[in-house]
């Protein structure tokens, strides 16, 4: 599966609230409960000892609301030293929260953000995209047959060779036309040819097999 460059414009799908309507008790007014919001926002703004704040600054930018930014960056942060530790410590210590019932309530309405946390784990590997794509180049061009897989890879990569099992695949799924057809060599219709057959002969002892039972 491609690895997705960050988009801190990513739209939530639904309007939401920051915090579920219960999770503050009933005797705080609503002036409380955004001075107790903005008290916390000021404060955790204010932290320069928490590695997520880069990636929280980066939400914000991106429009996502303070509280949520706050828990996107503080989930796709590397688990192991991950601080605060845990959701609840995070609510209650770091969001003004009573709870982390709010952050379940965002979550369920909103599935941008478990999106936004999957593409934030990965995107370290962007930082590294240059270096290994210059790797991969260095190694295909030169010629020698321990870079065969460079090269196979690289030239999979601009779409100057497909792989017959994807070609098969093509093929079953009926998206390959009579022209792609004519344009393939004798030696990749007939890899084509074994691959195709060896999938049947599969299929077919598979048939089998769940007949014999």
């Amino acid at each position: 599966m491609p690895v997705t460059k960050p988009d801190y414009q990513l739209q939530l799908p639904l309007d939401m609230d920051e915090e579920a309507p219960s999770d503050q008790p009933l005797v705080v007014s609503p002036e409380e409960a955004r001075l107790r919001a903005e008290t916390a926002r000021t404060a955790l703004e204010g932290r320069t000892d928490l590695k997520w704040m880069e990636e929280y600054a980066r939400l914000r930018d991106g429009n996502w609301p303070w509280r949520v930014a706050a828990y996107i960056a503080w989930a796709s942060s590397p688990k192991v030293s991950r601080f605060p530790k845990t959701q609840d410590e995070l609510a209650r210590k770091y969001l003004g929260l009573t709870s982390d019932r709010s952050i379940a309530t965002w979550r369920k309405k909103n599935p941008a953000i478990d999106e936004m946390v999957a593409i934030l784990q990965a995107s370290p590997l962007w930082d590294f995209r240059a270096e290994v794509f210059l790797a991969l180049t260095t190694n295909a061009v030169k010629p020698d047959y321990k870079t065969h897989n460079d090269r196979k890879l690289f030239l999979e990569l601009t779409g100057d060779y497909v792989p017959t099992s994807k070609l098969a695949a093509m093929l079953t799924k009926g998206s390959m036309t009579k022209n792609d057809l004519k344009e393939m060599s004798d030696s990749e219709l007939a890899a084509l040819s074994r691959t195709l057959l060896e999938e049947l002969a599969e299929k077919e002892e598979k048939k089998a097999g769940n007949d014999a039972s």
